[in-house]
């Protein structure tokens, strides 16, 4: 069986990112250029945490900006492997694509309902992995709930053979039904690792990747 990938988001601190590189993640995420989250990074901030991921550990740059100018500072400043976009645009896809092919995009999905599932299947053609998230005040994750799951398996079948990313109100406590359920390529948290917002808990990292790669191991 495969062993599900583990981004842990959200990082604000560097220890929450030795923790996370520690407990095994496969990638992590930082929030930049999102005036409307609470994990909000500034460029220099996130500069700075994004140098200090080790080899072979993903770096993943999360906006819901769309200004092309401002995807191509983010790509300049942080080289991150991939960049989750929220919010994005046909026209942004396609710059990024053309500007920055060696790193790979990641869009988000809001689930709503099953009109979800073109609008995920309508992005796929134009991304290298679909986010399925739960909807926040922001148009952005981070919220700590869950969402329709059967809706996200409905969007896995749409996409296949694209990889689907589950996020949403996922802890070390739900994370391995979530698992079973969706069958994603990867899971995504940030809410459920934390004590509070931007601050993260080693011991919740760990439980949580733990927890979701013995699921199909």
């Amino acid at each position: 069986m495969k062993v599900v990938r583990v981004k842990i988001c959200g990082l604000m601190r560097l220890s929450d990112v030795r923790a996370a590189v520690e407990s095994g993640a496969d990638a992590l995420g930082f929030v930049v250029a999102s005036p409307n989250s609470r994990r909000n990074l500034s460029i220099t901030k996130a500069r700075k945490l994004v140098k200090s991921v080790p080899i072979f550990a993903s770096k993943v740059a999360v906006t819901s900006s769309y200004d092309g100018k401002t995807l191509r500072k983010i790509c300049a400043r942080l080289n991150p492997d991939a960049l989750q976009l929220h919010r994005p645009t046909h026209k942004t896809t396609l710059e990024v694509r053309k500007e920055r092919p060696e790193i790979e995009l990641i869009l988000a999905t809001p689930v709503r309902g099953k009109s979800s599932v073109a609008e995920a299947k309508k992005a796929s053609r134009y991304s290298d992995a679909i986010l399925a998230d739960s909807l926040g005040a922001d148009s952005m994750g981070g919220t700590g709930r869950t969402h329709d799951w059967n809706i996200t398996v409905m969007i896995r079948e749409e996409i296949f053979p694209h990889p689907l990313i589950l996020a949403g109100g996922l802890t070390a406590d739900n994370v391995r039904l979530a698992i079973m359920k969706v069958r994603p390529y990867a899971v995504d948290v940030s809410t459920g690792v934390e004590t509070r917002i931007g601050v993260k808990d080693p011991m919740k990292i760990r439980g949580f990747i733990r927890n979701a790669k013995e699921t199909l191991a």
